[in-house]
């Protein structure tokens, strides 16, 4: 018999987490499940390239090559591409305690 399907054309990451995973690990020690979700799912959003597409970006000016993913009203991630095909978690909790986040509104 042969085999009339096309090949299925996955989606691969096109970056990796190298670095971060301690802040990771530290602030889900305490998160609650939710909220994990919703910052692994962020995760992956960077790590396919389709944060942009999927989330608030904000940039940090004074920090080349870090960004900060607004996940919820009061959750953010903070993101530096180290090169074009790695990056690391640099902050990952409460919008009030991001550094050097201006949203310019009142959180």
């Amino acid at each position: 018999m042969i085999n009339d399907f096309e090949p299925i054309d996955i989606p691969r990451a096109r970056f990796r987490m190298d670095t971060g995973f301690e802040v990771l690990e530290a602030w889900a020690e305490t998160a609650r499940q939710s909220r994990k979700n919703a910052v692994y799912r962020a995760l992956f959003a960077v790590a396919d390239g389709t944060v942009f597409r999927n989330y608030r970006i904000i940039d940090d000016f004074q920090q080349a090559n870090e960004f900060f993913v607004v996940i919820r009203h009061d959750l953010v991630l903070k993101v530096c591409v180290h090169d074009f095909d790695s990056f690391g978690v640099v902050y990952v909790g409460p919008v009030a305690n991001a550094p050097r986040l201006d949203l310019g509104f009142a959180a």
